[in-house]
């Protein structure tokens, strides 16, 4: 492997002016950088990360923890999170915690052991105490996407306004004329959405029927298992919500193994706009997270703790939107 000696005697110069040339620094003349740049990339020099590392102190990685990467929700906010970090010389590492609060824990600890310079941590995915005793000890962290009803003082957070998302979801489906509506819910992550959708209803003079709620749990296994149930009470509803597109995915194949039709017999509406919704059939109306702008937001804000500047943390909620497809439609008479 080749070293700053290396590079130093084969240009005749000193080892502090190598290292002050390939650092940019110092009192080096342009024609003798040249010449030492020119040289170590000839010889196939690579910088020692970890010693450069050890002596500023900063590891330039970020831990990135989330629920899982099997929900195509996920995937989608970490290579945003990604790209920002790569733009500023920055990797990340990517822990799944499946749901597992003791696994979250795990991963966290490993980070941590890893000196990482701060993490980002999607909601469902660990215990908040877990990680404001770290972030208390001086870990930068960032909340993202965090719906549960939890307080996190001082904690930087960045989130989406899920009871308005809520609200979204049943004014559209009101709008369309449906009244026996039920809905697919993970809680108690999603319970700000429920309330969200509750309240809509209620201030419309609709009532959601306590059959008309089923747990779900983000995946297209509980969403098609919830679907059933649905479509198997006494009075079987008009539309569904459900509080995941992946759970409405799994919905939707559940409505047609009962012989129903999308949106003509039941409409549907999910919520996340994961990229495959835009191109099932019927393509799923659903409320839009912004999830790019919740990544950028979250690495960004991550890196002005690292960077020391808590004059600009701060605590952003993000606005979702209906995006209507064609997944839902006019109640049937």
């Amino acid at each position: 492997m080749t070293t700053i000696y290396d590079i130093a005697k084969a240009v005749g110069v000193t080892q502090t002016t190598v290292a002050n040339a390939l650092a940019g620094r110092g009192n080096v003349s342009e024609a003798t950088r040249k010449r030492i740049l020119q040289c170590a990339q000839d010889m196939g020099y690579r910088p020692n990360v970890l010693a450069r590392s050890l002596a500023k102190g900063k590891t330039f990685t970020l831990g990135f923890i989330l629920p899982t990467i099997a929900n195509p929700f996920y995937p989608e906010i970490a290579e945003e999170i990604e790209r920002i970090a790569h733009a500023h010389d920055y990797q990340f590492v990517l822990c799944n915690t499946h749901h597992d609060y003791a696994l979250g824990y795990q991963n966290l600890e490993r980070l941590v052991s890893r000196w990482v310079d701060g993490i980002i941590v999607m909601g469902s995915s660990m215990d908040l105490a877990d990680l404001t005793s770290q972030f208390q000890q001086g870990l930068p962290t960032v909340l993202c996407n965090w719906q549960e009803n939890e307080a996190a003082p001082g904690m930087p957070q960045v989130n989406v306004d899920f009871h308005h998302a809520g609200e979204l979801a049943a004014q559209h489906l009101l709008s369309l004329g449906h009244r026996q509506i039920a809905i697919i819910v993970d809680e108690p992550q999603q319970t700000s959405c429920l309330e969200g959708f509750r309240v809509a209803l209620h201030e419309a003079g609709t009532t959601l029927q306590s059959e008309m709620i089923q747990q779900g749990h983000s995946t297209l296994e509980s969403g098609h298992a919830a679907a059933k149930k649905i479509l198997a009470a006494a009075t079987r509803p008009t539309a569904i919500f459900a509080t995941t597109d992946w759970m409405a995915i799994g919905a939707l194949e559940a409505i047609r193994e009962e012989g129903l039709r999308v949106p003509e017999d039941l409409s549907i509406i999910g919520l996340d706009d994961v990229v495959v919704g835009a191109y099932i059939s019927p393509a799923l109306t659903t409320i839009a997270i912004p999830k790019y702008q919740l990544a950028k937001e979250a690495t960004e804000l991550l890196l002005r703790q690292i960077e020391g500047k808590s004059d600009q943390l701060q605590s952003i909620l993000l606005p979702p939107s209906l995006l209507i497809r064609r997944s839902t439609a006019q109640a049937p008479l």
